[in-house]
């Protein structure tokens, strides 16, 4: 009988405080371990996304420059007999020295400046033809607030007020302003650095074609990230009838936007 009693006893008692404490302790470990893993595992999923839409999109980013590049040209006319004659002079490209050959940190400047015409041809009255003027596109690659801007247009005044004047028509008269015709803009979020290497293709050389390599390097790093999140994509233009000398270097730090 007193067997009995002592088990009504401790049934009676129920669960006491420090049971209580400690259960709730082992529980909040499990949560915050639980947690953790929970928030790892999201960091995860959320560095990859970044690191394939980033990707995706300098590599969308990188081949319209490099379309755009490889159509930077000088200006010239077309003669009656088929030859061509240039005018203006050198068409040059010109670049941001804080790039030039090297990777360094994104910073809200122009980056590149260029210019694509299509050829003057004159008129020859005797057969009737009357002249052709040629177009104009200015291209510009600049950077604002770690995003960078790849843009083509036939408007000079949507060019920045920093453009060199040489990326200019050579001959208002011969090379028209305001064909908007395949005209763009393009744009790539979170970039950290830049580079743009240039290099002679000395094969082109030999053969008497002068021909540049125009490597554009791009970082991306992912913000607001508990720890440093980077990726680099980079493309290379081969521009025709073009040498080194040809793509000018402005002094680092040039062309600031504001």
């Amino acid at each position: 009988m007193n067997d009995n009693f002592m088990t009504d006893q401790r049934a009676d008692r129920g669960i006491t405080l420090t049971e209580i404490l400690i259960a709730t302790a082992v529980f909040s470990m499990f949560m915050i371990s639980a947690f953790g893993v929970f928030s790892s595992s999201q960091t995860g999923f959320d560095t990859g996304s970044w690191r394939l839409q980033r990707q995706k999109q300098a590599q969308i980013f990188l081949l319209r420059l490099k379309e755009a590049l490889e159509k930077a040209n000088h200006a010239y006319e077309i003669k009656p007999d088929g030859k061509t004659n240039r005018l203006g002079g050198s068409r040059d490209i010109f670049v941001n020295g804080t790039w030039r050959d090297k990777l360094a940190s994104a910073s809200d400047h122009a980056v590149m400046f260029f210019s694509i015409t299509t050829p003057f041809v004159p008129a020859v009255p005797e057969l009737g033809q009357a002249p052709r003027i040629g177009s104009w596109k200015g291209c510009a690659l600049e950077c604002r607030k770690n995003v960078l801007r790849c843009y083509q247009t036939g408007n000079w005044n949507q060019m920045p007020t920093v453009t060199p004047a040489e990326v200019g028509s050579p001959d208002l008269g011969k090379f028209a302003f305001g064909n908007v015709t395949g005209d763009f803009s393009i744009s790539l979020e979170d970039v950290s650095g830049i580079g743009v290497y240039v290099q002679q293709a000395t094969d082109a050389v030999d053969l008497g074609r002068p021909e540049v390599f125009i490597t554009v390097e791009v970082m991306l790093q992912k913000p607001r990230s508990k720890t440093i999140v980077q990726l680099s994509e980079r493309i290379t233009a081969r521009v025709h009838d073009r040498t080194v000398a040809e793509v000018r270097t402005a002094p680092a730090g040039s062309w600031p936007l504001n």
